[in-house]
């Protein structure tokens, strides 16, 4: 597994490279997301990923709240061919349905509450 040693900090998220083209970011327990966090998961995303394609676990178990500005700078992601958005909590359901209704990314997006489910998803999609 890769992660980002000089990118900018990101207290509220971290991104890490789980398998080659599956990027995994974790948005902290908790925390309420802001387009500030968005904005750096998105450079720790490209200066992972070099500017590549890939596709993204993106989860969100536990998470306090995800603003509509964070929402924003994930929906415009150019480089992600597909989320796999995971939680775990029916609060973590109701978020996920909140991005989903929200500006969507032009890539397939979809909820799940098992990882391995998502990863089999994200990998038939990484290619694309």
């Amino acid at each position: 597994m890769q992660s980002i040693q000089d990118a900018p900090p990101a207290a509220n998220v971290s991104v890490d490279l789980i398998s080659e083209g599956i990027v995994r970011i974790t948005l902290k327990p908790g925390a309420r997301m802001t387009a500030g966090d968005g904005a750096a998961a998105k450079e720790n995303l490209l200066a992972l990923t070099g500017g590549e394609p890939s596709v993204v676990l993106l989860q969100i178990t536990g998470v306090g709240s995800v603003s509509r500005e964070a929402i924003s700078v994930y929906s415009e992601a150019a480089t992600v061919r597909a989320f796999a958005i995971l939680g775990a909590t029916p609060v973590d359901r109701v978020i996920a349905h909140g991005l989903l209704g929200l500006p969507r990314p032009q890539c397939p997006t979809q909820f799940f509450t098992d990882v391995q489910e998502a990863m089999n998803w994200l990998s038939g999609l990484r290619n694309g």
